[in-house]
C-alpha cells in the first residue's frame, strides 16, 4: 500500500478555504492504485489533474507512479488551492524532480488546444453533488456542487477528456451512485471513450465509484 503525502501542512483554516480530503478523495488514490501497472505500462510523462484542490492526488502520482521526470498541470479555479497544491507538492519533496505547472482556470479552457491528444494521465474528483446552479454562493460549495443529478461538470470533463487524452491515455473520475453510470458511459461514448468502473465504495451517506476512461 503506497504511503498518502502527507498533508500536515495544512490547518482547519486552510480547510476552511480549500475541499478537506475525504472518503472520495482517498477512493480515488486506491484506484490508481488498484491500477498502478496499468498506468506505469502507459508510461506517463503529462499528467493533468481538473479541480486539484489540496493537491493530494497530484502528489500521490509523482510519488508512486512516475520513474522518470514527468510534466504536472494542476487546475482549479480556486487561487487559494492552486498555492495549496504547490504547497503539498513541495512538502513532499517531490519538487526538484518533477515540473508542476499550476493553472487558475475552469477545467483546460484555456489550455486545451495546446495539450490536445497529448495528457497520459487524467485525473478529477469532480464536484458531484445534485444541486441546484442558483445555490451555489462560495468558492468553497463548488467543490462539491454538479448541478441537476450532479453531472454538469463531470460531462464538461468527459467531454475535455476526449480531446486531451493521448492515444492511450487514461482518465479516472469520482462519481456518485446519483450520477448514473450509464449517463456517464454515454458521455464517454460520445466522445470516443469507453468506460468502466473500477472500484466501488459505500461510506456512511454515499455510495461512490471510480470510473476509468480510455480512448476506443
Amino acid at each position: 500500500m503506497f504511503p498518502t503525502p502527507s498533508l500536515i501542512h495544512f490547518t482547519r483554516n486552510d480547510y476552511n478555504q480549500i475541499y478537506e480530503p475525504d472518503a472520495d478523495s482517498f477512493l480515488l488514490l486506491d484506484a490508481l492504485e488498484l491500477k498502478f501497472n496499468k498506468i506505469l505500462e502507459q508510461k506517463p510523462f503529462i499528467i493533468l489533474e481538473f479541480g486539484s484542490g489540496s493537491g493530494i492526488a497530484t502528489t500521490f502520482v509523482a510519488k508512486h507512479f512516475c520513474q522518470s521526470p514527468c510534466l504536472f498541470f494542476a487546475i482549479d479555479m480556486n487561487p487559494y488551492a492552486c498555492y495549496s497544491t504547490r504547497r503539498t507538492f513541495q512538502h513532499n519533496n517531490v519538487d526538484q524532480k518533477h515540473c508542476l505547472n499550476i493553472v487558475q482556470c475552469n477545467l483546460a479552457d484555456p489550455i486545451i488546444d495546446r495539450l490536445s491528444s497529448k495528457v497520459d494521465l487524467l485525473l478529477f474528483n469532480p464536484p458531484y453533488v445534485p444541486t441546484e446552479t442558483s445555490d451555489v454562493k462560495e468558492v468553497i460549495d463548488r467543490t462539491y456542487a454538479g448541478g441537476e443529478q450532479g453531472n454538469e461538470v463531470i460531462q464538461r470533463s468527459i467531454e475535455q477528456a476526449g480531446r486531451l487524452l493521448s492515444p492511450n491515455g487514461l482518465f479516472y473520475m469520482v462519481a456518485l451512485e446519483e450520477n448514473d453510470f450509464d449517463t456517464i458511459s454515454e458521455f464517454g461514448n460520445q466522445n470516443g471513450l469507453s468506460a468502466e468502473i473500477v472500484l466501488k465504495r459505500r461510506t456512511l451517506i454515499e455510495r461512490l465509484f471510480v470510473v476509468e476512461f480510455q480512448r476506443k
